[in-house]
């Protein structure tokens, strides 16, 4: 008995002096999660053969994938965070040309870039943290909805139209916070939002009809929530 004493003794004691990993020069974290792009959309009117369609514009759907990052701290207190995602998916809709009508979808991938900085002490279980950087955002498998040929088609068009969106460079800006679990805390809980500047030309090409265009400001909020490694 004394022995069994004496192990579980010494474990409890191991586990409790085990040194807390900190946010300091040539730590590494991983973080995963469900991240939730949602687009605060604003267009210009869209132009249908370089003719002003007033009363009409365009407007993006929410969508979610899987959000990941990497930050590797090149200082105490200071990270350079990588942000990558599985493909965000989202809706698109057309306002005016007599109806609101869904007009296709794309699917983007948002790779940032950001320096952050963690205010606390680099051995506090809990971190909040903000960062500063760059985002390029590539769109791809642009489709246009049977609904939108439709509405083409009344307007003239000859053939299937086909959907473009222009790739965009911005700024992005974040907020989150950390909150450490595990008996070395190297787990980590994670929350964080992050703004990015996204502004896209859209180009409808309507064969028979010409290019329905627009330029639209998507600057989403994204949302992500989820586990986190310290290595």
């Amino acid at each position: 008995m004394n022995r069994i004493t004496a192990c579980a003794t010494a474990a409890l004691t191991a586990v409790l002096s085990a040194p807390v990993l900190a946010y300091e020069e040539g730590s590494f974290i991983l973080r995963g999660g469900m991240a939730t792009v949602a687009p605060d959309t604003s267009s210009s009117a869209l132009y249908v053969g370089g003719a002003k369609q007033d009363g009409t514009g365009v407007d993006v759907d929410d969508g979610s994938a899987l959000g990941l990052t990497g930050v590797y701290m090149f200082r105490d207190h200071w990270g350079l965070e990588l942000v990558a995602a599985t493909p965000f998916t989202h809706e698109i809709q057309a306002e005016g040309l007599g109806e609101t009508f869904e007009l296709g979808e794309t699917k983007h991938l948002p790779p940032t870039l950001l320096v952050q900085w963690y205010p606390m002490d680099t051995q506090s279980a809990i971190q909040p943290y903000i960062g500063l950087g760059v985002n390029y955002t590539a769109f791809f498998d642009e489709e246009i909805s049977s609904t939108a040929n439709a509405v083409f088609e009344t307007l003239g068009a000859t053939d299937d139209a086909k959907l473009s969106l222009d790739n965009s460079f911005g700024l992005a800006a974040e907020a989150g916070i950390d909150f450490a679990f595990g008996a070395d805390q190297r787990w980590l809980f994670n929350m964080s939002v992050f703004w990015m500047d996204i502004d896209t030309d859209a180009t409808v090409k309507v064969p028979g009809v010409g290019n329905v265009t627009a330029k639209v400001d998507i600057d989403p909020l994204v949302y992500m929530a989820g586990l986190g490694y310290r290595f």
